[in-house]
């Protein structure tokens, strides 16, 4: 089975997308990619949560649950936020999901956030 992966070409600064081996290491690509920016950026990171627990209080305080939907989760870092903000479930959209899906689970949050393996574009929200 094989898998497709965005990468940006330097030279055309668009993403190419190429076919790898279904056991591409997906933690080698986060780690190469621009994610790596955002995960080590604090104070981008505390403002993201502090905008997120700013919304999720207001759906609460209005006595409605807060569900959550991450178009593009990369990492799944603010679904996550989201989640320790107070959201009762978080619907977290990536067309790579198996590296978010493996990071959700370390990090003890599989039981409020959903990975949903597909773009965002495919995806209908509501009944």
């Amino acid at each position: 089975m094989k898998v497709f992966c965005g990468r940006a070409n330097p030279t055309t600064g668009s993403v190419e997308w190429l076919e790898e081996d279904e056991h591409y290491d997906y933690h080698q690509e986060i780690a190469r990619s621009s994610y790596a920016d955002m995960l080590h950026d604090k104070d981008r990171n505390m403002k993201y949560y502090q905008g997120i627990r700013a919304a999720v209080s207001r759906v609460k305080d209005r006595g409605q649950k807060a569900l959550v939907l991450d178009i593009g989760t990369g990492t799944g870092l603010l679904s996550m936020m989201a989640v320790t903000a107070g959201a009762d479930f978080c619907y977290a959209i990536e067309p790579m999901a198996d590296a978010a899906v493996k990071i959700v689970e370390k990090n003890g949050f599989s039981d409020k956030i959903k990975v949903i393996n597909k773009h965002s574009t495919e995806v209908t929200v509501g009944p």
